[in-house]
């Protein structure tokens, strides 16, 4: 894949500490073939959409968000594998770009950059495939890697960096991805902070991370101590409602298992529901 001319693909740093992709080749006219592709896979030219991306990726190796939707693409059509292969494949041409001036850690790939938005999203994509084929280890570098390098996380990584600290049996590091968002409302980072602390036996701390998550997603709490779960009526994948009936059902099926596993954790929860009733 790294078959494109020397400079067509750069790193440069655009500000202290932070770095942007360039893409010197990609003109408006390419931009408006490729935005004409997403077009047509939109309005269900699937056959015509594969074509016209592979047609930009053979012209324009260097075209990471091509490969990126392209892949997106083989994903939706049941070719998991073959996307699978093109996203690491991307990734491993994004990172082969960064300068040795570079440092991980240190250095950003700001959000806010738009040049940076196709490399990220690859990156997050490759990070959930391989959290989807049990490569928990190696998912959780990518997303570690993604929160060190865009921090303010537009993305959502910090949840899937929970859950793969919660896979591996590390609540310690649990608290630490949460310790870095003080603050947020995202369920993954306040029910998985008391859940941590649960789990860790660090019980007051945990009883008041617990009534502060129930205070801010009530639902979610509940969600945790149903018998049943049935899906809610009016899901859409593609957003969720703050402090919805359907923001609780996707934690619940994302992060249930953590629960449960966790002996008393669910009762834990009730108690503490009861206990805010009665005040």
């Amino acid at each position: 894949m790294n078959n494109y001319p020397e400079g067509a693909l750069l790193v440069r740093q655009a500000g202290e500490g932070q770095w942007s992709f360039e893409y010197p080749r990609l003109s408006w006219d390419v931009l408006e073939e490729f935005h004409e592709a997403i077009e047509l896979w939109r309005t269900g030219y699937v056959t015509d959409a594969e074509a016209a991306y592979r047609q930009l990726t053979a012209d324009l190796p260097e075209f990471i968000d091509a490969h990126h939707h392209l892949a997106l693409l083989l994903s939706e059509t049941e070719r998991p594998d073959e996307a699978y292969r093109l996203w690491g494949q991307t990734v491993a041409m994004g990172l082969g770009c960064l300068p040795e001036a570079f440092e991980m850690g240190r250095d950003l790939l700001p959000w806010s950059m738009l040049e940076n938005r196709p490399f990220l999203r690859a990156y997050h994509a490759l990070g959930l495939e391989y959290l989807e084929r049990g490569r928990v280890a190696d998912a959780l570098e990518v997303f570690e890697n993604l929160l060190a390098m865009n921090p303010g996380d537009n993305q959502g990584v910090r949840a899937l960096a929970i859950d793969c600290h919660f896979l591996q049996g590390h609540p310690e590091r649990v608290l630490e991805v949460c310790d870095r968002y003080p603050g947020d409302g995202m369920a993954h980072v306040t029910y998985g902070r008391a859940l941590a602390l649960y789990q860790l036996g660090r019980q007051a701390e945990a009883d008041e991370a617990l009534t502060q998550a129930i205070e801010w997603l009530s639902l979610v709490g509940r969600e945790l101590t149903k018998k049943r779960h049935p899906r809610p009526r009016g899901l859409h994948p593609d957003r969720v409602t703050h402090g919805g009936a359907d923001q609780a059902y996707y934690y619940w099926e994302d992060q249930g298992q953590h629960w449960k596993g966790t002996p008393g954790a669910i009762e834990w929860v009730r108690e503490c529901l009861q206990q805010r009733k009665s005040q």
